[in-house]
């Protein structure tokens, strides 16, 4: 007698037996589709019916494993801790509906096979009512048979699929698939429909970020203090999802089906193969909005040479300062954010830097964050050369459109460059404390000045009749001044801060170091001569250390409108284009 038999022979006798019969219940569906939902439940249901009608039977335990395919094990909790279970002894008896939602696969069926013959277990089948007896030779040719079944349904349906996804690209149709925040399903007409609420939140990303120089950081916060829960990942993949536009791609990946220990490998298709499904009534965002956005994030990326290699370094959105934006000048590493494990001091180092011919390993942060605040201070007291050039420039217009000496269109050009100074300078200077109430001031009295120009034009022929004296030039340029000095209040450096002003900073190995803005201005220090570093260097040309109390950078930073180092080869690409 088998011991398969001798478990029939308990399971069946009349009397209660001294050893009842231990089992388990194991239920499986593959798909969680509303009309499979309810798979699992009904398996356990019959289990229960079955396991009242046979006293004898203890059951020990239920195991689900829902919506998951049987086609590999690794992935089914439930159907591993089953194994364990029997793997220790504990079972006797398996009871499934049916054999493939035990297995999809030969490899593993004849796995679990073998385990319940070591350990003198076997299955309950509900869906035939069979007790199976695998030392049985002919039972064993059957569940051969059934094995070899089930993996070809396993492939069948792979086969399937990928002929599925054939039509679908030949038809252009999207599915619920390709969805995502901004968009919704609608499950009775099968279609993709634009969810208004969330549309808002992409629309407002977009515009944070592109209207008012915002980061995934800051759009973060604003959003949480709104309610609204996305992480920095998912508003930066927001920002290049062309999905908002009405651009929808298909064909992204493809698949090769894995059983047994095998798993399935998927695969992204080339960009070319991609299939466009253009809709322009799911659009969110303007075409214009979305290109500017796409422009911000490429002059965001850090790109730097290493290995005479063009290496690119998705833009770092994280909580610490200089983050992506320092790398060294020879051979282009970035340095990484540290603390010193004695003092907790914050600071940046490189790694894996030893064949480098660059010494500078690292630097404080608090001497980056000190460079960081005189190089936009420097650039703040710049506005007073530009302020007086300005005035000397109008006043020479007021004096001679009166005398008529020049034509108006060209003192009106000559006027435009100075305005156009102002006017980037404010765009630089925004981030770094300049009010609302400051720029308005700044652009109203702009525009006053360019009417007034535009006026004076007009009545070129007749200009003794309009008179301007000195004080309002004097009284326009003022109310400029007093606007810009609102930007001088700034005491703290922040992550947005150093995101809207550095460009990167670069270490050579002489210790210079190169502070590259954004605007295309450089600032030049000498980490040596910084406080806080050991060095042999000195501060002063006759040898001596500065004073510290002082301000140590006021010697060692200074400012150029261009470097030309930009114009030569070397491990960091060329500035932005003002």
């Amino acid at each position: 007698m088998t011991y398969a038999q001798d478990l029939k022979s308990r399971i069946c006798a009349n009397e209660a037996s001294p050893a009842p019969v231990r089992a388990v219940v194991y239920a499986r569906v593959s798909t969680d589709n509303e009309s499979q939902k309810d798979s699992c439940a009904n398996q356990i249901y019959l289990a229960e019916r079955y396991l009242e009608k046979h006293p004898n039977i203890k059951l020990l335990r239920i195991f689900t494993d829902d919506g998951i395919s049987g086609k590999n094990d690794y992935n089914r909790p439930a159907y591993s801790k089953m194994l364990d279970h029997i793997s220790q002894g504990k079972v006797d008896l398996i009871i499934t509906k049916a054999l493939s939602r035990l297995n999809r696969d030969q490899y593993n069926a004849l796995s679990l096979t073998n385990l319940l013959i070591a350990h003198c277990a076997t299955v309950y089948t509900l869906e035939d009512g069979q007790l199976h007896d695998f030392e049985d030779l002919n039972s064993n040719l059957l569940h051969g048979l059934n094995y070899a079944i089930d993996a070809q349904y396993v492939l069948r349906q792979s086969i399937s699929g990928h002929r599925v996804q054939e039509l679908r690209c030949q038809r252009k149709e999207l599915t619920a698939k390709d969805i995502s925040f901004g968009y919704k399903w609608d499950k009775i007409n099968k279609a993709i429909y634009i969810d208004n609420d969330e549309a808002a939140t992409v629309v407002f990303i977009f515009e944070e970020y592109v209207l008012r120089n915002a980061t995934p950081a800051s759009i973060y916060r604003q959003l949480k203090r709104r309610g609204v829960h996305l992480s920095e990942r998912s508003i930066t993949n927001i920002l290049q999802d062309e999905r908002y536009i009405g651009h929808f791609y298909i064909n992204k990946k493809t698949s090769r089906l894995g059983t047994g220990n095998n798993k399935t490998q998927y695969f992204k298709v080339p960009k070319d193969r991609w299939v466009l499904v253009d809709r322009p009534d799911l659009r969110i965002i303007a075409d214009e909005l979305f290109n500017i956005a796409q422009r911000i994030r490429e002059t965001r990326k850090s790109i730097y040479m290493r290995n005479g290699k063009i290496d690119v370094q998705a833009r770092f959105q994280g909580k610490h300062l200089f983050a992506s934006k320092l790398y060294c000048g020879c051979c282009g590493k970035p340095y990484i954010f540290k603390r010193d494990s004695s003092t907790s001091t914050p600071k940046y180092r490189v790694h894996n830097h030893s064949e480098c011919a660059n010494s500078v390993n690292s630097i404080l942060e608090n001497d980056l964050i000190n460079i960081t605040k005189k190089a936009i201070k420097d650039t703040l007291d710049s506005q007073e050369e530009i302020c007086n050039g300005l005035e000397l420039l109008l006043t020479q217009c007021v004096e001679e459109l009166q005398g008529q000496t020049k034509t108006a269109d060209k003192l009106k050009v000559q006027k435009k460059k100075k305005e156009q100074q102002i006017d980037t300078l404010i765009n630089e200077l925004s981030e770094g404390g300049l009010s609302e109430a400051a720029r308005n001031r700044i652009k109203t009295k702009l525009n006053d000045i360019e009417k007034d120009i535009e006026e004076l034009s007009k009545t070129i022929s007749s200009t003794e009749e309009t008179k301007y004296d000195h004080s309002y030039v004097t009284k326009q340029v003022q109310t400029i001044k007093e606007a810009f000095n609102d930007l001088h209040g700034f005491t703290e450096i922040d992550r947005d801060r150093v995101s809207n002003y550095i460009d990167r900073i670069i270490v050579h190995k002489n210790g210079d170091l190169d502070v590259i803005l954004r605007s295309g201005r450089t600032v030049y220090a000498n980490i040596g001569q910084l406080p806080g570093l050991r060095d042999n260097s000195t501060d002063n040309d006759d040898g001596t250390r500065g004073d510290p109390d002082e301000d140590p950078y006021h010697n060692r930073v200074k400012m150029r409108n261009q470097d030309d180092r930009y114009l030569k080869p070397g491990p960091y690409r060329s500035p932005p284009a003002p």
